[in-house]
């Protein structure tokens, strides 16, 4: 309760402070960018809810199911979660447990700091690690023209799938790294007598 009777504004949460981060950088290039990957996955969404509907009334109607509806929902849910994940990185929404890093960053803020800096330079180490392997598997797969499906049935190219991860990856780990020089900016503007806690 601050003097004159006027409730204080409620301390930022490390989630809560990364949200409002995200929407106030989401007019940035980069992000734009993720905002319209993450578009492209909700659009996808919104067809695949179509074309399930459309297979149980047909199946339930006419006895006519669409074929290959299945594969291609196994297909879709692995290209929307690529394409969905750096847009939740960046507006802090992955899984995580702030219970640790907010109190360390109460009582010892260079500590959390430098944890966060670990945390975002090993996420971008293995994102990247994912695009780098993954490259000649996209190759291959756009080469030997693969599909995912039964023969005679439904093929779908599983390049653009293979793309699609790169692409996701690629993104996330340079989001990791924003979120690691965002890291180190705040732990170096601390002043001394927080850095030596």
């Amino acid at each position: 309760m601050e003097p004159g009777g006027v409730p204080a504004e409620p301390a930022a949460t490390p989630g809560r402070a990364a949200h409002e981060r995200a929407t106030q950088e989401r007019r940035s290039l980069f992000g734009r960018f993720e905002a319209a990957l993450a578009a492209i996955g909700t659009g996808w969404i919104l067809a695949l809810m179509v074309l399930i509907c459309a297979d149980v009334a047909g199946r339930a109607a006419f006895n006519a199911p669409i074929l290959g509806v299945p594969e291609m929902v196994q297909f879709s849910i692995v290209g929307i979660v690529f394409l969905q994940l750096p847009l939740t990185l960046r507006g802090g929404g992955l899984t995580r447990s702030d219970l640790l890093l907010g109190a360390l960053a109460r009582a010892r803020p260079r500590v959390a700091h430098t944890i966060q800096l670990v945390f975002d330079l090993t996420g971008a180490a293995l994102l990247a690690v994912v695009a780098v392997t993954t490259w000649p598997l996209a190759r291959a797969a756009f080469a030997n023209k693969e599909f995912y499906g039964s023969t005679g049935v439904v093929h779908i190219p599983t390049g653009p799938l293979k793309a699609i991860i790169i692409l996701g990856c690629a993104t996330m780990a340079l989001q990791f790294l924003l979120h690691a020089w965002r890291a180190f900016r705040a732990m170096t503007a601390l002043p001394p007598a927080a850095r030596r806690t």
